[in-house]
């Protein structure tokens, strides 16, 4: 089975470069019953028993790819850039290769084919049809009258100038991937290339002077789902992503910041895209016709939407401490008394956290809080236990969300009523 990096490689040679499936057995080596898979392949879900499993090469790619970049300026006859040479590298470094040379030799190759693709998105700053900009910006709603920090997620199409926002919790991978979903299954396309500033939701910086972008695997997974290239502007150069960084204002002070008080995220959400729908009824700025128009002619340059959701959740395994809860980026998490001290695993979505058991059956959700050192605890869970030891329960957090006249009452109880209670 292939990794996602390799699938990735395949449909983009296939559906962004335009290479034949000839050209891609050539490329990669591999199989063309193989390469006919992965092209026609709609459904990205992983199955849940993989996630624990990890290929075993994919440690070695960010250390071939750093040797090859850090050697591509100097002579060939003075750089490490032959298979060999790298694995000789690698192995002097005190790194243990655990996998074959004849597949150490194909993941060189790839790599090489990868950087050779990157170098090319640096150079057509000319956004013809069908191409977008993503871009995220801060935002202040409105909560029974307090202001609360939410980002917004903007999509914006230069040609026509359309654009579409939605409001997220965070700028984190999940909350990315559920906003770009949610618009593409609205408008029932997906951009041919969408261009991201280097976010650390979709690439990792690498940190030397060429400034060579690596996306992330879970990147890598959405854009072969959904069939658009990943295009990453050079460091510090807005003017690569004018359009969209030029939306995030425009939303911010025409769509959001007149009807700031927020409901639920869901419904606000759901009335931002057709507010942006009616938006794209104004004329374009440059062409004497509506944005709509222009966006409607821009749409077949678009590839159609896979009609199938994918589901980005990323899912991290945590042990139960003696109280019941697990901790999730400081914050605690109940789960039922009875897997104090397992193991366990935790899906993460951008607003519910599910813990899961160790074949990953559901045992209960959480609202994922983006607070600091906060507590979610699911009372229920813990009655039993403390019917079993009810004096414990005034020492517990259940004994402060009690009303006050049940804690008076318990307070009055001595020892041996609390037992008959």
């Amino acid at each position: 089975m292939l990794t996602i990096t390799q699938k990735h490689y395949i449909r983009k040679l296939y559906y962004n470069k335009g290479k034949s499936k000839t050209d891609i057995e050539k490329a990669t080596g591999h199989n063309y019953r193989t390469i006919t898979k992965y092209i026609e392949q709609q459904d990205f879900n992983e199955d849940n028993n993989n996630i624990k499993r990890s290929n075993k090469s994919e440690y070695l790619r960010p250390l071939i790819r750093e040797c090859l970049i850090s050697n591509k300026d100097l002579k060939k006859k003075h750089s490490v850039s032959t298979a060999e040479s790298i694995y000789r590298y690698i192995e002097n470094q005190g790194i243990e290769i655990n996998v074959k040379k004849r597949r150490f030799r194909g993941i060189v190759r790839e790599e090489k084919h990868l950087l050779q693709e990157d170098n090319d998105v640096y150079i057509d700053l000319v956004h013809p049809g069908g191409e977008a900009q993503i871009d995220f910006g801060e935002i202040q709603l409105k909560v029974n009258g307090t202001y609360i920090k939410k980002h917004e997620l903007v999509l914006s199409f230069p040609h026509s100038n359309a654009g579409f926002v939605q409001i997220t919790e965070s700028e984190q991978s999940e909350a990315l991937f559920e906003a770009m979903e949610k618009i593409f299954h609205y408008k029932g396309s997906v951009p041919t290339k969408i261009w991201f500033d280097q976010m650390s939701t979709a690439a990792i910086r690498k940190k030397d002077a060429s400034g060579q972008v690596i996306m992330t695997n879970r990147m890598k997974h959405f854009s072969m789902h959904y069939t658009f290239e990943s295009v990453f502007c050079n460091p510090y150069s807005g003017n690569e992503k004018g359009s969209v960084e030029n939306k995030v204002g425009y939303y911010r002070r025409n769509l959001i910041n007149p009807n700031r008080n927020l409901t639920t995220l869901e419904a606000m959400n759901q009335t931002l895209l057709a507010a942006c729908d009616t938006d794209h009824l104004r004329k374009h700025y440059q062409h004497n016709e509506t944005i709509q128009v222009r966006f409607n002619r821009e749409k077949s340059h678009m590839l159609p939407v896979n009609p199938n959701p994918i589901d980005m959740s990323r899912v991290e395994k945590r042990k139960v401490d003696k109280y019941g809860h697990i901790t999730f980026e400081t914050n605690a998490y109940s789960v039922h008394p009875s897997y104090v001290k397992m193991w366990i695993f935790i899906r993460i979505r951008e607003k519910k956290i599910d813990i899961l058991n160790g074949t990953y059956e559901l045992i209960t959700t959480h609202t994922r809080s983006y607070h600091s050192f906060r507590t979610m605890t699911h009372w229920q869970d813990f009655i039993e236990p403390l019917n079993r030891r009810p004096r414990a329960i005034k020492y517990s957090g259940l004994y402060e969300l009690l009303p006050e006249n049940w804690q008076s009452f318990l307070h009055t109880l001595t020892k041996e009523d609390q037992n008959r209670h």
